[in-house]
C-alpha cells in the first residue's frame, strides 16, 4: 500500500513539473517582433540589437563640456541597457564599447568617468553609462560594441 502511494505521488510530481516547464518556454518569434516594434520608441532613437542572446539598447546620449588641466573636451556619455535573453549568463560593461570619430579613429572610454559592468543572469537586466572624451576638432560618428576581437554592433551617434 505504501509503495502505491509513493508511486502515485512520484507520477503526480513528475506530471506537474512537466507542465510547469512547458509553460515557461519562450516563443522567440514574439521576442523579435516586440523588439522590432519597440525600437522606434527609445529615448535616443537608436534601435535595439540582440547579440548572442544579449539585447543591447542605447537609452540616452548626452554631450557635455569636460574641463581638465589638459584643456577642454567634449564628453559623449551614453546610457546603455543590456538584457540577457539567452539561456546562459552573459557579461556586459563599459569596456566593451568604443567610439569612432569621423576621421576613423577609435576612442576608448574615459576612465575618469562612471563605468558599469557585470555578469547578467538569464532574464536579468543591467543599466549603466559609458563616456568618451573628444579633443577639439574631433567629431563622433559611431558607438561600437566590441567585447573581444570582433565588432558585433554599431549605432550612429548624434553630434550637436
Amino acid at each position: 500500500m505504501k509503495i502505491k502511494k509513493k508511486l502515485l505521488m512520484l507520477i503526480g510530481i513528475s506530471f506537474a513539473l512537466f507542465h510547469i516547464s512547458a509553460c515557461s518556454i519562450n516563443d522567440k518569434s514574439n521576442i523579435v517582433s516586440k523588439s522590432r516594434n519597440g525600437s522606434s520608441e527609445q529615448v535616443a532613437g537608436h534601435p535595439e540589437s540582440i547579440i548572442s542572446g544579449l539585447k543591447i539598447k542605447i537609452d540616452k546620449q548626452e554631450i557635455n563640456q569636460k574641463k581638465t588641466k589638459d584643456g577642454d573636451h567634449e564628453l559623449y556619455t551614453f546610457t546603455i541597457t543590456g538584457e540577457n535573453m539567452g539561456s546562459v549568463a552573459a557579461g556586459l560593461g563599459s569596456i566593451d564599447f568604443l567610439l569612432e570619430t569621423e576621421d576613423g579613429k577609435l576612442l576608448e572610454l574615459d576612465h575618469t568617468m562612471a563605468m558599469f559592468g557585470n555578469e547578467i543572469a538569464v532574464g536579468e537586466t543591467i543599466t549603466g553609462q559609458v563616456s568618451f572624451a573628444l579633443e577639439e576638432g574631433q567629431v563622433a560618428k559611431k558607438l561600437i560594441y566590441k567585447p573581444g576581437e570582433e565588432q558585433l554592433a554599431e549605432w550612429d551617434v548624434k553630434s550637436e
